[in-house]
């Protein structure tokens, strides 16, 4: 069977995916997970409650529209419902900013390293990627790519904090790259681990659709990092309501669960938590940049709730040699990741980072 001939033309050319979501395996469940950016504290008490309380009614189809949730995100920002998209993930809402928004040939502009999620989702529909590679101190470089906008570029991607390096460019010189955007282009900024920064200076760019930024602009924002649920698959995204009807119109537009939209109002109501969840992850990421730091390893300032180190040794083989200690960590590149655990899971990965500095040859 000749499958190649019955492809769409986009998915006879697409490359092979990076992404660890896309990948044929599954996580081994005896595992310490320190490679997929979760909040292993998980979601707060009065959560979980509603999770219980809410699946006794999982025999019922959800609000497929999640009125309840989007007026309450609305009024958290100030807007309408109709500003306000749900969707499976913010995964899912990038899948659905392609399907409605990428034509053949269309550019889109972004950087690289980046959450892979998004060179997935230009190749899916035909789009070209053009990619941008990160400055020096691995940030986006807002000014390399707004040198390589075009009249075929159709979408501006900013990933703030970035996925892998966790590295985050202040909201101000992020505003004003958005602004300074041809009106063809759309502007998306992915600020999945916004609620991570600790800078007072730094704001999320819904603040330019609450001001009535008149052009477009789409962020996207989710509650599977540090709302912890991240097993329950929901984000969203903010935008002008003309913008949010057209995206309405994708596939994946319905398909939010009961339980998440439930799950993810009671945990917008415990903001407490989430103050909670940032101060630990403060105290533990600068726990484990500095055990590395002294170890030896190159560590990229970190922003998020995770750290981006270059260990000199080969980042594959520092993988699997933690995997043997059954600790779970990233090698997108030549660097490594390891998401922030509790303050007994860095202990261990620092405990096993010290033997694994010991038995692997340098680079």
């Amino acid at each position: 069977m000749n499958v190649t001939e019955l492809l769409r033309d986009s998915m006879k050319t697409k490359p092979a995916s990076n992404r660890g979501a896309r990948k044929k395996t599954s996580t081994s469940k005896d595992v310490v997970r320190m490679n997929y950016n979760e909040n292993n504290y998980g979601m707060s008490d009065k959560v979980k409650q509603v999770i219980i309380d809410a699946a006794l009614g999982s025999y019922m189809y959800q609000d497929f529209y999640a009125v309840d949730l989007k007026e309450k995100l609305a009024g958290l920002y100030g807007l309408t419902k109709d500003h306000i998209l749900v969707g499976s993930g913010s995964s899912a809402v990038i899948d659905m900013l392609g399907e409605v928004f990428i034509n053949y040939g269309d550019e889109v502009v972004y950087c690289m390293p980046s959450y892979e999620a998004f060179p997935d989702m230009v190749s899916d529909n035909g789009g070209v990627r053009v990619p941008v590679p990160l400055d020096k101190d691995y940030k986006f470089d807002l000014d390399g790519m707004f040198a390589a906008i075009t009249d075929k570029t159709k979408m501006a991607i900013v990933v703030n904090p970035n996925n892998p390096t966790g590295t985050y460019v202040n909201a101000a010189a992020v505003e004003m790259f958005v602004r300074r955007l041809p009106e063809h282009v759309i502007a998306v900024v992915d600020e999945a681990y916004f609620e991570y920064v600790d800078d007072d200076t730094h704001y999320s760019l819904i603040r330019m659709i609450q001001e009535g930024y008149d052009r477009p602009l789409i962020v996207l924002r989710t509650f599977s990092k540090i709302y912890g649920l991240a097993g329950l698959r929901i984000g969203y995204a903010v935008g002008d309501p003309l913008l949010i009807d057209e995206l309405m119109k994708a596939c994946q537009a319905w398909n939010v669960g009961r339980n998440a939209q439930m799950a993810a109002m009671a945990a917008l109501d415990d903001q407490d938590y989430i103050k909670e969840m940032k101060a630990l992850n403060i105290a533990n990421r600068s726990y484990v940049s500095g055990e590395l730091k002294k170890l030896g390893c190159d560590v990229v300032e970190p922003a998020a709730n995770f750290i981006y180190f270059d260990a000199h040794r080969d980042s594959q083989a520092v993988r699997n040699k933690l995997a043997e200690s059954k600790i779970m960590i990233g090698a997108p590149d030549a660097f490594n990741r390891v998401s922030v655990g509790t303050r007994e899971q860095n202990e261990a990965f620092i405990a096993a980072m010290r033997m694994v500095m010991e038995e692997l040859p340098v680079r």
